[in-house]
């Protein structure tokens, strides 16, 4: 059936195509859904099945104008032998989306204006139409999505009022995208000069004559891994422990004389007790031996003349004896590392006439020596 109304929307919707310039603004959208129409009593129609096809044409992301047809082939509902009736309708509507903040999901809402044929083997009927309603369209990918919609339909010369709902697929083409324009870069910044070429401009540079080719941190100065204060590129000893010393090429510093420490714990008559305030004097040690790792050390102990040589040889050992095992369990130094040897009397530095010089002579000597095979 060809009927003067679908000439007139196809027609439209050709020079519309035709005349339009495809843009950013947006592009064109073919629909096709199959549908069920309900009729108002009046029309002494039983509702049925429909076909709509559609034609959009996005204007923004917000906004569409789009042309429908309508064909169905209702049955009359009267008692009298059922006339066949064709029923093409066409409108023109617009259509409002919504963001929900859902990127497949786009709701809107359409009301439109268009006309109706109702053509039966005696008799042909018109009207003006007016629809509102709305749908959803779910997007698959960037060209196809499904689609359903739901419209109420008026009839504005007979006053009846139908509806329609379908579902079906919709395929975009042609035209620009209809997202929003990517925002325009920002201008780069001019090049900061890097001097050295280790690509940390001078302005960051707290190394500014690093060598060509070495590998820099983000203050542009080279990477020293094991933290010995040599950088990796002079490093020979890359692996060094921490806190060791070391020397210009990062290896493990070797002691060339013997070192002697005198670390004043004095002791009480009698006693072989490390006064607790002369702990920080056995700390001192326990700092150098961690530092030189191949040091060795012998913790001498001494007494005053008080007493007989073989008990004063006893006592000094004791008190040799103390400050190793202070070395050992409180400051993790390796028992290995320390020999303690008791003394006695034999070497006093001062006078056992005087008090003063008796207190003295109650001492502990630390002697480091160097390891060479470190």
């Amino acid at each position: 059936m060809k009927k003067s109304i679908a000439v007139s929307l196809m027609a439209a919707a050709v020079a519309s195509a035709m005349s339009a310039t495809v843009s950013a603004e947006g592009a064109w959208r073919a629909t096709y859904m199959g549908g069920y129409q309900g009729f108002d009593g009046d029309r002494d129609l039983e509702g049925g099945i429909t076909d709509i096809v559609a034609l959009e044409r996005k204007l923004s992301d917000e906004w569409g104008v789009e042309l429908r047809a309508q064909i169905a082939s209702p049955d009359s509902d009267r008692d009298i032998r059922a006339a066949d009736v064709d029923l093409l309708q066409g409108s023109v509507d617009l259509l409002r989306y919504y963001d929900i903040g859902q990127e497949r999901w786009a709701p809107y809402a359409a009301i439109g204006l268009g006309h109706a044929d109702f053509e039966t083997d005696t008799a042909t009927s018109g009207e003006t139409q007016a629809n509102l309603g709305g749908g959803v369209m779910y997007m698959i990918n960037k060209d196809w999505s499904a689609r359903f919609d739901a419209r109420y339909i008026n009839g504005l010369d007979v006053e009846m009022s139908d509806y329609v709902v379908g579902l079906g697929i919709s395929y975009s083409f042609g035209g620009g995208s209809t997202s929003k324009p990517e925002p325009a870069p920002a201008p780069m910044k001019p090049r900061e000069k890097d001097t050295d070429g280790d690509g940390v401009s001078d302005s960051m540079d707290r190394c500014a004559n690093t060598p060509v080719g070495v590998v820099v941190n983000a203050s542009g100065c080279p990477l020293d891994t094991d933290g010995d204060g040599v950088p990796d590129y002079k490093d020979k000893c890359p692996q060094t422990p921490a806190g060791r010393q070391v020397d210009a090429s990062g290896c493990k510093f070797v002691l060339s004389r013997t070192e002697q420490i005198r670390m004043e714990v004095n002791f009480a008559s009698n006693s072989s007790d490390v006064p607790a305030q002369y702990m920080a004097e056995v700390e001192k040690v326990a700092s150098f031996l961690k530092k030189f790792g191949g040091v060795s050390a012998v913790i001498e102990g001494h007494t005053d003349s008080s007493g007989s040589d073989a008990y004063n040889k006893t006592l000094s050992q004791r008190r040799a004896d103390a400050v190793k095992a202070a070395l050992v369990s409180k400051y993790g130094i390796n028992a290995s590392r320390l020999t303690a040897i008791g003394y006695g009397e034999e070497r006093p530095v001062a006078s056992n006439e005087t008090r003063e010089g008796r207190s003295q002579n109650r001492r502990v000597v630390a002697v480091l020596k160097a390891e060479v095979s470190e």
